[in-house]
């Protein structure tokens, strides 16, 4: 269809167009005043949830990459933070999932009578 007005733009996907300097689509983290404690509680029961445990969820708290997790980690310290990790560990648990593939039951046909049953329920 064509646009009459002339101010037709063909449109182009996000991960096809270039990437510009002024790309409002950047991510930018930051920090913002709040309760670290609750972050800290939030941040353990999602990725605990996901079956992360104590080791794995250190080596994220010490990542720079992950500036929540970072900035939690600064913030307490590696000795601090490891005695929180344990005792909120200790009460949301890791969800561990083991999956087993077996092969199906062997098909076994059982023959139902049902003119003896009814003859024994017969109560007319």
């Amino acid at each position: 269809m064509n646009d009459p007005s002339g101010d037709y733009v063909p449109k182009v996907h996000p991960a096809t167009r270039a990437v510009e300097p002024e790309d409002p689509m950047n991510l930018f983290a930051f920090e913002v005043p709040g309760d670290p404690e609750l972050m800290l509680r939030y941040l353990v029961e999602e990725y605990a949830r996901m079956g992360w445990g104590l080791e794995e969820l250190l080596r994220l708290f010490r990542d720079p990459f992950y500036v929540a997790a970072h900035g939690l980690w600064l913030h307490y310290g590696e000795d601090e933070l490891r005695r929180r990790l344990v005792n909120l560990l200790s009460h949301v648990g890791v969800v561990r999932v083991k999956t087993t593939i077996s092969s199906p039951p062997a098909e076994q046909l059982v023959q139902i009578n049902l003119s003896s049953a009814m003859k024994g329920n017969d109560h007319g």
